[in-house]
């Protein structure tokens, strides 16, 4: 994509934002608000808060660190949609914030389960009226003990897996059906979706071929492809995907990306949360992404909104802050006497379009203006390499 076209590209954005009448210009523009699907309205959205006896107890238990992207939107999410019923920290409800910390220090199967149940410890100690967990380690680990043994109901969200497998757990199922279930347990999955992404890119690349698809060896990972589907699924993109490869390993990581520059038409980086260089230290995912767009020339699909905002030129992305939003409603409608039971478990949230403007120039990309008008997040920067800017010239 040319200087002149990304400029007048950049131009038309803002005055779509303000036509929009939105109030955020900067790095990340929200062009259109996102898709939410609500309960239907109670008293309580329009007269304030929920009058109580004494201040509910409300336990957020996450599988992730306080700081990891998808925690912080999550809990963004779970505290916006019990405020939206009517339930307020430190008004009428307390919250106690436990964390697993599963990306980084107890990042193997046999660590969570050593720390599991400590976990349940501190979450019944907080006398819980409502418990939300927050993604698969978690309600795998420590959420099936809670529901094996207590009647404190559970709201979770950021599911990939399918809590009625007989293998979610090492016990079984979490849940014997979606719709019809027989525990204090309700929540929001989350669906990764391939094909969508990959048709994006096409829509960029109408020529494009073959992709070779890379991703860590993360518990989310093993989660995604094998329990949810996404290896099959990936058989089914409008690209061919030639390899695919999971590794934790950066050096293979680096070698994978040097060797298929000519190999193959994209490169897609799924996730990359686990991933340990040969001297054995921890190497963020952001400082992957920025080695990534620095010495790797092909475009590639984001399906999560931090590896867009980082510098991957095209995403159908899942929105966490949604996620948590729709586990907030429902565990403020359990506030309010209802009961988890009834609550099917469901998917609600629908995929959101991302494109980085900032990559697309790069790599001189041309995208489509039906495409950007899609858009529901533009970026106009690389986070991981904030030092690349678009030309004004």
């Amino acid at each position: 994509m040319n200087k002149a076209k990304i400029i007048g590209i950049a131009f038309l954005i803002l005055l779509i934002f303000v036509a929009a009448g939105c109030a955020e210009i900067g790095s990340q523009t929200q062009i259109s608000a996102p898709v939410v699907v609500q309960p239907a309205a109670t008293p309580q959205e329009s007269t304030g808060l929920v009058p109580v006896d004494k201040p509910k107890s409300v336990v957020i238990l996450n599988s992730y660190e306080p700081d990891y992207w998808a925690t912080v939107d999550e809990n963004k999410g779970i505290i916006d949609g019990l405020a939206t019923i009517g339930f307020k920290e430190g008004e009428n409800i307390t919250i106690t914030r436990l964390y697993m910390n599963t990306k980084t220090i107890n990042n193997t199967h046999e660590k969570m389960e050593a720390i599991a149940q400590d976990m349940v410890n501190q979450t019944l100690a907080a006398i819980p009226d409502l418990i939300f967990i927050t993604d698969d380690d978690a309600l795998v680990h420590v959420g099936s003990k809670l529901l094996d043994f207590t009647d404190h109901p559970v709201v979770f969200s950021g599911i990939n897996g399918d809590p009625t497998s007989p293998n979610y757990t090492a016990y079984g199922p979490l849940v014997t059906s979606l719709s019809d279930n027989t525990k204090p347990v309700t929540g929001i999955l989350e669906r990764t979706q391939f094909k969508p992404g990959f048709e994006l890119l096409k829509e960029i690349y109408p020529n494009a071929q073959t992709a070779l698809f890379i991703t860590d060896n993360s518990s989310v990972s093993e989660l995604v492809l094998k329990d949810a589907g996404g290896e099959a699924e990936l058989d089914h993109v409008a690209l061919d995907v030639v390899k695919k490869v999971s590794t934790d390993s950066y050096e293979e990581i680096q070698s994978l990306v040097l060797e298929y520059q000519d190999k193959v038409d994209a490169i897609v980086l799924f996730l990359a949360f686990t991933i340990v260089d040969s001297q054995g230290r921890h190497v963020p995912e952001k400082e992957v992404v920025r080695w990534w767009v620095q010495n790797n020339r092909l475009p590639g699909v984001a399906f999560w909104n931090v590896l867009s905002e980082e510098g991957i030129l095209v995403g159908s992305i899942v929105d966490m802050e949604q996620q948590g939003f729709h586990a907030g409603l429902r565990g403020g409608r359990i506030l309010l006497g209802e009961l988890p039971y009834r609550m099917p478990i469901v998917d609600p949230v629908a995929n959101k379009i991302a494109l980085n403007l900032a990559r697309a120039d790069q790599i001189k990309a041309d995208i489509p203006f039906s495409l950007l008008k899609q858009a529901d997040i533009v970026h106009l920067k690389m986070s991981a390499y904030p030092e690349y800017q678009i030309a004004t010239e």
